[in-house]
């Protein structure tokens, strides 16, 4: 498995799992533009530590890696597609009216 391919393999697990709390909770979601969005915010906030923390993982030690993409990156992409599924969500009901 290329670096390619497991990067498409954890992208697509994390989307789903996503999916599958928006599901599982559907009472979780926030009901207003701005609620949505300040979450949204706070994905994009997470994304960069998420980074940054996996940059120090891979320069400390290719075992301390696999920790920090299990223990914060997973869970970074986790929220970061399940606030934009929120996004979408509540944008669309205001459209709807």
């Amino acid at each position: 498995m290329t670096a390619s391919h497991m990067l498409m393999a954890f992208t697509l697990g994390t989307a789903l799992l996503a999916l599958w709390s928006y599901v599982r909770w559907p009472g979780a979601a926030p009901a207003t533009i701005k609620g949505a969005a300040i979450r949204v915010a706070i994905a994009l906030l997470l994304l960069q530590v998420g980074a940054a923390a996996l940059g120090y993982g891979v320069e400390a030690a290719p075992a301390f890696a696999v920790a920090v993409v299990v223990g914060v990156v997973i869970p970074v992409l986790t929220y970061a597609f399940l606030a934009s599924i929120w996004f979408l969500k509540v944008f669309a009901d205001q459209l709807r009216g």
